[in-house]
């Protein structure tokens, strides 16, 4: 034990003031303050998650969750079933909390920073219990600092509840180890149902506990603790019915991913997709190492949580439908965190706080990237800054400048539809115009919202859509000088037989063009 682990451990638990003397000593608030050794990593996580939180701009899978969430709770259910079925209990905590905050983008992307600082709670409390206090705080303030953390900390996803929940159930579950009480087990099952109902890939988090739970099992030779297995298949049989809609629609979903190898080069991708920091991910393998040399039966448990889940993914993903890709399996940077807790605690506080500055300077230039305008865009770990992307704000202040009544737009819906260009255009030019002051789609019959769909019925004939627009809109991909591109022909002929091109803007990959009447 260090000299400030022994402080840590040995701090006076602070007791409730008797009614004379209402306010708590400055004594029992430091000694509240080291025993909550999980708060400073929260507040670090809130700290990182909060800058430049909007600074990003929205992208097409955080635009799907504004669309999705924004619709009544009837429909909201009935689109699921055909399309993101598995990531339907986000989108009804992202309903509410949209009712309750509002859809900006910081209202929006603060409930996964939220969730995150809960994570790094959780990550903290995880690691006091595996190795002592000073490792929990240390492993707490790791996470925190890891790039991929606080990006998907910004991200109006599921991400970051996933990871909460797969904290908290690794929480309970060594609550249950440490005393398999009925009550605790099935506080676990519980937890276990809600992670697969947030994302079902999640469940590969089962197969490091299940190896935790077999190593003390070995240890204690507890049968209580083979409790773990009825309490995790009645937390998997919970979700089975969101699994039987989700594994359907997986197909459609996750096509483009494709099926992993053992090749050095994929998982070089994976690891440093999963820390979006290749300078991080050596420096937590090294200290991974390391653990186990300082406890080396918390630092199996910790690495079982970490490996197992992806050798999962992995070897699930050799099937017809493939599930592994970095940010499906973020629930595991937890458990590296905790590995570098581990490692890190045999340092006394100057040592570990130079230790904390130099991993957090490793990852100073990633954060920095990760907060470009248009990182969200980017599917993988961006290498270099000023990458291109699809900016939706910007043709939005173009239009919004310009915009008058009676004022149509259109956008090209195939084959770029997945690139959700009119979402995009149309969630920022909502910041600025009111309903009433907004283009109308001509070539639209059916909003999504309206048939139940992630993208809108178009138009059959639509001539006769126009409505005698004196003016409409064009928002196409790609820097071009022609607006007919990724037109139908029929929208084409319409368009070329009343109006002709007057105006030409770009902004990065979108083109933005305005027809008036001939």
């Amino acid at each position: 034990m260090t000299a400030y682990g022994d402080v840590l451990e040995r701090a006076r638990p602070w007791h409730r003031p008797d009614r004379e003397t209402p306010a708590w000593s400055a004594a029992e608030v430091a000694a509240w303050a080291m025993r909550a050794v999980w708060a400073w990593p929260a507040l670090l996580m809130l700290t990182v998650g909060c800058y430049q939180l909007t600074r990003p701009e929205l992208w097409r899978d955080e635009l799907s969750s504004w669309s999705f969430a924004t619709r009544p709770v009837p429909q909201l259910v009935e689109i699921v079933k055909s399309s993101n079925a598995s990531q339907l209990a986000y989108y009804l905590l992202l309903h509410f909390w949209i009712m309750a905050f509002g859809d900006s983008v910081l209202a929006m992307r603060m409930l996964s920073v939220l969730a995150m600082t809960g994570a790094a709670a959780c990550v903290s409390l995880i690691g006091r219990r595996m190795a002592g206090a000073w490792a929990g705080l240390l492993a707490g303030f790791v996470f925190a600092l890891v790039p991929s953390i606080s990006r998907f900390a910004q991200e109006t996803r599921f991400y970051a509840l996933e990871v909460l929940v797969a904290m908290l159930a690794t929480l309970l579950l060594l609550r249950a180890i440490e005393n398999p009480a009925p009550r605790r087990w099935a506080a676990y099952a519980v937890c276990v149902a809600v992670l697969g109902y947030v994302d079902l890939v999640a469940l590969c988090l089962l197969a490091g506990h299940a190896v935790g739970v077999a190593m003390r099992w070995w240890q204690d030779r507890d049968d209580r603790l083979t409790w773990f297995v009825p309490a995790g298949l009645a937390g998997c049989l919970a979700c089975a019915p969101m699994a039987l809609v989700g594994l359907g629609q997986a197909s459609n979903q996750l096509g483009w991913l494709p099926r992993p190898g053992l090749s050095l080069s994929a998982f070089a991708f994976f690891g440093r997709n999963l820390f979006y920091s290749t300078a991080v991910a050596a420096a937590l393998i090294i200290v991974a190492v390391l653990a186990w040399a300082v406890a080396w039966r918390a630092a199996a448990f910790a690495t079982a949580i970490a490996i197992g889940p992806v050798i999962v993914a992995w070897g699930v993903s050799q099937g017809a439908v493939s599930y592994f890709f970095p940010r499906y399996l973020l629930l595991t940077v937890g458990a590296w965190a905790i590995l570098a807790g581990i490692a890190l605690s045999k340092l006394d506080l100057k040592t570990a706080a130079v230790a904390l500055l130099v991993f957090g300077l490793l990852g100073a230039g990633d954060q920095s990237v990760i907060r470009e305008p248009g990182a969200h865009t980017w599917a993988e770990y961006p290498l270099s800054v000023n990458t291109k992307y699809w900016d939706f704000a910007g043709a939005a202040r173009i239009v919004a400048d310009d915009v008058r009544p009676g004022d149509g737009i259109a956008y090209p819906y195939m084959p770029v539809r997945w690139q959700m260009i009119d979402y995009g255009v149309e969630y920022y030019l909502s910041r600025d115009l009111t309903a009433a002051d907004m283009p109308r789609e001509v070539f639209v019959s059916r909003s999504a919202a309206a048939a139940g769909a992630l993208y809108p019925v178009l138009c059959r004939h639509p001539a006769r859509c126009l409505g005698g627009a004196p003016r409409i809109w064009i928002v196409g991909t790609g820097r071009t000088s022609n607006p007919w591109r990724y037109l139908p022909p029929n929208e084409v002929a319409a368009l070329k037989l009343g109006y002709h091109v007057d105006r030409i803007r770009h902004v990065s990959l979108l083109s933005i063009f305005l027809l008036t009447r001939t």
